[in-house]
């Protein structure tokens, strides 16, 4: 069991109070937003994919004020380097001596506009600050806002001038939210709707004091039993997704059919920790439930695995996709042992 769950309480207002003012800005993508949400109470990063204009930006730009955290963009291109993120060393004038220049990174909400175009060099800068929350800077280590929750976006459409997000990055980022296009009934309310947040006038409903107390509790060793039959469920599947591990899971054939479509499993124990971090904020502060159930897990599992599944060559011509295979992951992984 969770050790108090009634820690939550607070936490479950909070959030209903963000996403009803969150609401008057993006209308529809529920599950963005939990998404979002899920990161900065559990201290994970999100990767957005869809294509332009689906509101992604003013998304985080809204978050910003509402939660009253400093945000900075960064508009990702392939001639940036790694010092133009996190800073760099310069010489003073008439001086033998340097001052430090302070990159992007360093605000509590930063966003990573089109993350896939840049290089993997490029991307490598922030590795250190999505793991350890700190950046180096001419041998000097600094520390980053206790807040800092990157949300990097990618445009799965575009090809010229993109690179592949490397598997190490991928696996830091807690989160794929897929975004599809809105229902007709939504994008007849975003076509009258206004984008000037002069004119919207969003209050902001809580601070970073607010969150972080949640961050901390997941911190604690132990805040839920190892034993809890869902942390079972959680770690049945994170083992299931590895191809060296699967058949423990599966029968014969599913095993062999899942070998064969699938070339890696990212989901590294690193990952398994922050989905049931994710997984306790969703049933308990999202949801506002007294306990975690299957479904909870089900809900968040294609967000969680659809860019932890790197499907084999042959299964990507033959049509199958992240999603699909999560979905019939789900399906055979016993929820009870």
């Amino acid at each position: 069991m969770i050790r108090n769950i009634d820690y939550f309480a607070d936490a479950f207002s909070k959030i209903k109070e963000i996403k009803n003012e969150l609401s008057r800005v993006i209308i529809g993508r529920e599950e963005a937003i939990d998404h979002i949400l899920i990161c900065l109470f559990s201290g994970g990063h999100l990767l957005f994919e869809s294509a332009p204009g689906l509101a992604k930006s003013m998304m985080v730009e809204g978050l910003s004020k509402i939660v009253d955290i400093k945000h900075t963009r960064i508009q990702l291109t392939t001639d940036i380097m790694p010092q133009d993120i996190t800073g760099y060393e310069m010489p003073i004038w008439g001086k033998e001596d340097f001052t430090t220049k302070k990159g992007p990174i360093f605000a509590g909400l930063v966003l990573a506009d089109e993350f896939n175009r840049a290089p993997e060099k490029t991307q490598s800068g922030f590795v250190e600050a999505m793991q350890e929350r700190q950046v180096s800077i001419g041998g000097q280590t600094y520390k980053l806002e206790e807040i800092f929750t990157l949300i990097a976006t990618k445009n799965p459409i575009e090809t010229g001038g993109t690179f592949q997000v490397a598997e190490a990055v991928l696996d830091r980022f807690v989160f794929n939210s897929f975004l599809t296009y809105p229902s007709p009934e939504n994008e007849k309310k975003i076509a009258v709707s206004t984008e000037d947040f002069s004119k919207l006038n969003l209050r902001k409903v809580c601070s970073p004091e607010d969150v972080l107390p949640v961050r901390d509790f997941l911190k604690q060793p132990g805040f839920i039993s190892s034993e809890h039959i869902m942390i079972d469920y959680i770690v049945r599947l994170a083992q299931a997704s590895r191809p060296e591990q699967c058949r423990a899971y599966l029968s014969q054939s599913d095993a062999e059919y899942f070998v064969e479509s699938v070339k890696f499993g990212l989901c590294s124990p690193r990952s398994t920790k922050a989905f049931v971090r994710a997984v306790c904020v969703y049933s308990f502060g999202i949801l506002g439930e007294k306990m975690i159930l299957p479904e909870h897990i089900k809900v968040l599992a294609p967000g969680f695995f659809r860019h932890r599944l790197i499907l084999n060559e042959g299964a990507q011509y033959g049509g199958l996709t992240p999603d699909q295979m999560v979905e019939w992951l789900t399906d055979r992984v016993p929820i009870y042992a």
